[in-house]
């Protein structure tokens, strides 16, 4: 759900949200750092340069074209014009100079007599005429010293300066789209090779081009249609599950959520592309990530992660108002769609895929894109040698690389002295099949640069690399062989520290291999466009010699994401012993939601919500209960709920019951102890149908009392003032309406037995107790800890649940310390007992007459059977056991089945 929002997202709910976010930043921004619209000379330490006085025109001239009239108090006519005239035209070049112009052109057709020179002095409107104008950087275009993808840039400067009547020969202007035509025909799939080396750099830009290309798309025609499809068909397949529109090499990060959010928009008000609707969920989808890159009013993107070198700190005005200004845009092209038209839900737009897209006719360059029910990854297989541009798995928030470095991750690094050369560039052959690629390169290459010579330098051998994808695991196993020997080869996998990864390497065919984990938190060097990393796991790799100073190395690695658990019973007994066998599986945090919840839980690193006692998360106030639901919903986290109770024991079901029905119906998947539990749970709350219902048994808390210090029974006894008999039974745990305690010791004192003790510590405080020297302790129920819990249970040879079989209740827990301990129990006909009980229960029925019959007839080899039926249930409720069905509940739920 989108920040701010309540149910489903429309064009003009979204274009609303998107001007009104990109205003509150611009006020922030001028509050905090530009007061009278005065930019400042230096920001963090660096020249704040004349790019940010272009972009903050851009954008708050798409926000007046929007309809907003004043920010901070100032009409936007007079904000536009302030920031205009302290405008530095000599240094404003390029993207910059047809922002200038293209802002000018939003208050008049031409540059003489456009109301925004108004009051301007003529040196400062002779600086603004200088800022349209970068026909100076021609020359490097022609030089090959510019990107290729410059030439659709200054075409749209030169165009936008033909617009306003500013001397410029047309011829020029004619040439320029030609040569943007030249470019962008030159590969048949309209793909852009953004490299001038020609080595397949495809990247963001093969999408974003047709972008900013569009203010002349008339003058490209058919091939500008043909080229904005193969954009918008190229983000459908490979947007990632936040929305990030390519996740590769440069450019990502916050501006691959905003091209996300230019083409939905672009998408739905000129009907391009695939349905409207699911173009507008994507739009929405990347939105809801934007307030998360900022911090006020300005970006946070070197904040804790990186950026690329180019768009280094010294840039972060810069970069704050390019992606408001994309977000301004979006919203005006969302005003030209059908306001009601409903963004579709996130299933529909992140549908699962498999493919690999190919990026050229004469070479292998491609990407492959999966994504299953558990979420989406790419793998790009193209040029360039930046760490960024590796063939290694892209998933923010899961798997990221570092940026803009020599630093390999997920691939083999040979070691030559200090240089390093991996796999890189376009491999030689890239197959798929269903789940998985195989890709083989014929060289190891030094170096990393993003536009690397058409033949760099390279050392021989092959290394080949099969990657699949098993639920949330990626498996990768390399295969490399080097005609020289490395000094040492090693591959790394880094980790986020929110994100913990479970990673399993082996070596095969006579490789071995070292694991190791490094701390890397607070290292510059370890960060990618969306986090900071806290780990890397290091394999060194020692490969197999195989004759003439060459080597064979095959590594077989399995990398799965913990899954991330907020449990509303976090530390509770029963939690720490479900999660206990789990570790390196399940990263289990507090619930970060509701009164109780832990604030210093990142809601975000949140995978699935375990659900308890839904009175433990917001009381009895409905209103909050409400809120959680919308917001775990909007962050599409799913709930699976352990429902231990029907209803909470204070039974309020006034209150109550429209919670549990709420939770119910939210709930994806709800965990029963038992079948019976499971029938009467769903009687009761009908809406509970369309979750997926699994009995999954209670785990015994045997080891938590079995060797707990003063359990020797003899020492108890004594500790306790207890003398010695055959058979003593225990009462234990709180009271409850259902437990008919007095009605049990009523019937212990109409037996005829005198062989016989019971102890009681369950008692409510109004019960009466009749009175009878085998009922040795009554007393009324006080919680203590467990050094004397423990010790009562050692002093008993069963305990006795007496409990009503149509109250209300759903489980006990005490019945687990029960057959933890291999201890038998007295139960009643109530079916939870029956069914987790087992032979390790004996029927007592719950009436004074029936406990009193039972007990006179109870023979020393029923106990022992029926504790021998306790020891065979109790390996049968090992914790082990239970917390792997549930984690196969939680994978199951994830893939949506």
């Amino acid at each position: 759900m989108l920040h701010g929002t309540e149910g489903p997202v429309t064009a003009a709910g979204l274009a609303s949200w998107l001007r009104g976010f990109a205003v509150e930043r611009v006020e922030d921004l001028v509050a905090d750092h530009a007061p009278g619209w005065r930019l400042p000379a230096t920001f963090g330490g660096h020249r704040v340069e004349p790019d940010v006085a272009a972009d903050l025109a851009y954008t708050l001239g798409h926000l007046h074209a929007g309809g907003v009239e004043a920010i901070a108090g100032t009409p936007l006519t007079d904000a536009v014009r302030t920031v205009l005239s302290r405008i530095d035209g000599t240094r404003t070049h390029t993207f910059f100079s047809y922002r200038v112009a293209e802002t000018l052109l939003r208050w008049g057709p031409t540059f003489d007599g456009n109301p925004l020179l108004d009051g301007l002095t003529d040196a400062e409107v002779e600086q603004v005429r200088i800022a349209c104008d970068s026909s100076e950087w021609l020359p490097l275009l022609d030089e090959s010293i510019l990107p290729l993808n410059y030439a659709g840039v200054l075409a749209r400067c030169e165009s936008a300066r033909l617009r306003l009547g500013l001397p410029v020969d047309e011829a020029v202007v004619d040439d320029l789209v030609e040569r943007a035509r030249t470019v962008l025909s030159s590969n048949p799939g309209h793909y852009l090779d953004d490299s001038n080396h020609h080595v397949g750099r495809f990247d963001i830009y093969s999408a974003d081009v047709w972008l900013f290309t569009q203010p002349f798309a008339d003058r490209l025609g058919e091939l500008w249609d043909e080229g904005m499809a193969t954009a918008l068909a190229l983000v459908e397949r490979v947007m990632a599950d936040d929305g990030s529109a390519v996740t590769w090499g440069r450019s990502t990060g916050p501006l691959a959520g905003a091209l996300t959010i230019e083409l939905g928009a672009l998408a739905v008000a000129r009907r391009l592309g695939d349905d409207a609707s699911t173009w507008l969920g994507r739009a929405a989808l990347a939105s809801s990530g934007m307030p998360g890159w900022f911090d006020g009013g300005v970006v946070n993107a070197h904040q804790h992660r990186d950026a690329d070198g180019y768009r280094g700190p010294f840039r972060r005005l810069q970069l704050t108002l390019d992606l408001l200004g994309k977000l301004a845009w979006a919203a005006n092209e969302l005003d030209r769609a059908d306001p009601a038209l409903t963004a579709a839900v996130d299933g529909e737009v992140l549908a699962p895929r498999d493919e690999l897209i190919p990026f050229d006719s004469d070479r292998p360059a491609s990407v492959w894109t999966h994504r299953g029910p558990t979420g989406g990854l790419v793998v790009p297989f193209v040029g360039a040698s930046r760490s960024d541009y590796l063939a290694a798995p892209r998933a923010p928030g899961r798997f990221e690389v570092p940026v803009d470095s020599d630093l390999a991750a997920w691939l083999p690094v040979l070691w030559h002295g200090d240089r390093r050369a991996v796999p890189s560039g376009v491999p030689a052959s890239v197959e798929h099949r269903p789940g998985g690629v195989r890709a083989t390169w014929g060289t190891f290459t030094f170096g990393a640069e993003m536009d690397p010579p058409a033949e760099p330098y390279t050392s021989p051998g092959s290394a080949t690399v099969d990657y699949s994808v098993s639920g949330r695991t990626v498996n990768a196993r390399w295969t490399v062989t080097a005609e020289r020997a490395p000094d040492a080869v090693s591959l790394v996998v880094p980790e986020r520290p929110d994100q913990p990864l479970r990673v399993t390497v082996h070596g095969e065919a006579g490789t071995h291999v070292h694991v190791d984990e490094v701390d890397v938190s607070g290292i510059a060097e370890w960060r990618s466009h969306w986090s900071s990393f806290s780990t890397v796991h290091e394999v060194e790799v020692e490969p197999e010699p195989v004759g003439d100073g060459s080597i064979r190395a095959e590594v077989s690695l399995t990398v799965t994401p913990q899954l991330r658990v907020a449990s509303t019973a976090f530390g509770h007994h029963y939690d720490r012993s479900l999660y206990g066998p789990l570790t390196g599986l399940v990263r289990e945090v507090a619930c970060p939601w509701g009164p109780l919840g832990d604030a210093t839980v990142d809601a975000g690193a949140v995978d699935l919500l375990h659900l308890h006692w839904p009175e433990w998360l917001a009381f009895d106030d409905l209103p909050t209960h409400l809120s959680i639901v919308e917001e775990v919903k909007g962050r599409r986290i799913p709930v699976v709920w352990t429902a231990h109770n029907l209803t909470p024991h204070e039974k309020r079901p006034d209150a109550f019951d429209p919670i549990y029905e709420l939770w119910a119906t939210s709930s994806d998947a709800i965990i029963h102890h038992s079948h019976g539990g499971m029938e009467r749970f769903r009687s009761r709350y009908p809406s509970a149908d369309g979750a997926l219902h699994a009995v999954i048994p209670h785990g015994h808390f045997g080891d938590l009392w079995a060797d707990h210090p003063g359990t020797d029974r003899d020492d108890a006894e004594r500790a306790l003032g207890l003398t010695p008999c055959d058979l003593r039974i225990g009462i234990v745990g709180a009271p409850r309406r259902e437990k008919l305690v007095v009605e049990f010791l009523r019937g212990v004192a109409a037996s005829s037995r005198d062989d016989i003790q019971v102890a009681c510590w369950s008692l409510a405080d109004t019960d009466e107790v009749p009175h009878d020297p085998r009922i040795v302790v009554a007393e009324p129920y006080e919680m203590t800890d467990s050094a004397a819990y423990a010790q009562r249970l050692a002093v008993c040879d069963l305990l006795a649940m007496p409990f009503d079989p149509e109250g209300e209740m759903l489980a006990t827990g005490t019945v687990f310390d029960a057959v933890g301990l291999g201890m038998p129990v007295l139960r009643s006909d109530w079916s939870f007992l029956v069914e987790v009980l087992g032979d390790a229960g004996i029927d007592v029925g719950h009436t004074a007459d029936s406990v009193a019959a039972a007990l006179d007839a109870l023979d020393p080899e029923a106990v022992r059977s029926a504790r021998r039926a306790a020891v065979v249930r109790r390996d049968e409720l090992a914790w082990d056991l239970i917390s792997a069905r549930t984690l196969a509940l939680f994978e199951d739920v994830l893939a949506g089945r």
